[in-house]
């Protein structure tokens, strides 16, 4: 189709085929994405790009593009407006939830700041996910120059996301620009930043399709993210020579996508995906793994690996990992994507090998033990654990950096005992004081 010929009327429905993965681009940024991938090529793989725009889409040489929101836009831009955007996309909601039948996976791909992506994205994740797809929205955040409203946009619409979509992606485009020098063009900042975009989306789909000695698959991102909620992160990095493993692991703590390394110290769930040539050794694949388990440490981590003749000298390490929400156990999962994406309660069980304890009461009384099965850290045990590992798991927590109790102090009286072997030696004083004596004992002062 010619790039510069008129879009798609909105009453035209191209005949959908049957596909387990379609990206979504919505308003300028996801198209510009959208675009950049369909160069790049995916197999079995479908590209949507969906604008109040006219103009931009006429544009775009994908060519299923939806120009949405006619009679509220009249065929323009929705002027950085939220509700402007999210009015266009609902009042479209039949035309656009069509386009994701027969679908597995949805990638919704939007800028946020502006009124269609922030506006019309999260509208398009729902329709979407109401059709029974598993849906991962990308949304790409402003650069500090553009200004408060479209920042207070974007936080706006990167919320109304998170309630949308299964899984959501930030990509902090200021993250990017910090990466190249302060003289680099715009064209070219924005330019890296889709690129960066478009090469993580390309890499989750070989991730999925790519012949793998223990494979992943679209059951173990479904149960990585259905029904979560969650906030996400996504980086692929690559790495050569005889320090690729440490090369890559420094990548990707630097990775823009992941913002910073607190990000992966308070994951809860982490897929990791490692991949080489014909002379990918054993030791490194323990010694990613190993490495990477330290870095997310109180996740669930699910690992695959694939020798890729492809990829001989190099080794590729893909990372998704997940904060918030609850991950679901494995017999929890949806086996398909055709009944509606409902949250899963989680209902893992808490063993002695995999708590700590914050906090243990000596003799912990019944107000105790409420307060900790009210505590939102508290993990409820599985049914077939015992009463007595019940109770012996009373007054313990699952350990998490983000939400910790207060500590409840106790008064403790301790009385000046019997110094044992020393007490035929001579005290050691100043001033008149004995200071072998505790401070707290020669000042009198009580322990609270």
């Amino acid at each position: 189709m010619n790039p510069d010929s008129d879009p798609l009327p909105p009453d035209a429905t191209p005949e959908v085929p049957v596909t387990e993965f379609l990206v979504a681009g919505v308003g300028h940024a996801g198209g510009a994405i959208v675009e950049r991938l369909a160069a790049i090529g995916l197999s079995n793989a479908r590209f949507l790009i969906a604008d109040t725009d006219a103009g931009s889409l006429g544009r775009l040489a994908v060519p299923d593009r939806v120009n949405f929101g006619v009679k509220s836009t009249r065929r323009e831009g929705c002027g950085n407006d939220l509700p402007r955007g999210t009015q266009a996309a609902e009042g479209d909601a039949a035309l656009l939830k069509e386009r994701f039948g027969n679908v597995r996976l949805v990638c919704v791909i939007a800028g946020v700041g502006g009124g269609v992506g922030g506006g019309s994205g999260p509208v398009i994740a729902r329709l979407a996910r109401e059709a029974g797809a598993l849906v991962l929205a990308v949304a790409v955040l402003p650069f500090q120059y553009e200004g408060q409203l479209r920042h207070n946009n974007a936080s706006e619409g990167l919320q109304s996301l998170r309630k949308a979509a299964d899984a959501v992606i930030c990509v902090p485009n200021q993250g990017v620009a910090q990466m190249l020098d302060d003289k680099t063009l715009v064209t070219e900042i924005f330019a890296a930043a889709n690129d960066l975009v478009a090469q993580s989306v390309a890499s989750l789909w070989r991730l999925l399709h790519r012949p793998s000695l223990n494979p992943l698959g679209f059951a173990d991102l479904e149960r990585l993210l259905r029904g979560r909620h969650a906030e996400s992160v996504f980086a692929t990095v690559e790495a050569r020579g005889p320090n690729r493993v440490r090369e890559a692991l420094e990548k990707l703590q630097a990775h823009p996508f992941l913002q910073t390394r607190q990000m992966l110290e308070e994951a809860d769930a982490a897929l990791l995906a490692i991949a080489g040539g014909t002379d990918l050794r054993f030791d490194e694949l323990q010694e990613v793994q190993n490495q990477f388990q330290r870095l997310c440490d109180h996740a669930q981590v699910i690992t695959g690996s694939a020798v890729d003749p492809d990829l001989d000298g190099r080794l590729v390490v893909t990372v998704i990992a997940t904060r918030g929400g609850a991950m679901p156990p494995a017999a929890s999962a949806p086996s398909s994507a055709s009944s509606p994406a409902e949250p899963v309660q989680n209902r893992t069980a808490v063993s002695e090998s995999e708590s700590e304890p914050l906090m243990q009461f000596e003799n912990p009384t019944a107000e105790d033990a409420a307060a900790n099965r009210s505590s939102s850290k508290f993990v409820p045990p599985a049914p077939e654990i015992s009463e007595t590992q019940k109770r012996a798991l009373v007054g313990k927590q699952v350990r998490n950096p983000l939400r910790r109790n207060k500590a409840k102090q106790t008064l403790f009286n301790f009385d000046v005992v019997s110094v044992s072997r020393f007490e035929k030696t001579e005290p050691v004083k100043r001033n008149g004081e004995n200071l072998d004596e505790p401070t707290y004992a020669r000042r009198g002062i009580a322990l609270n």
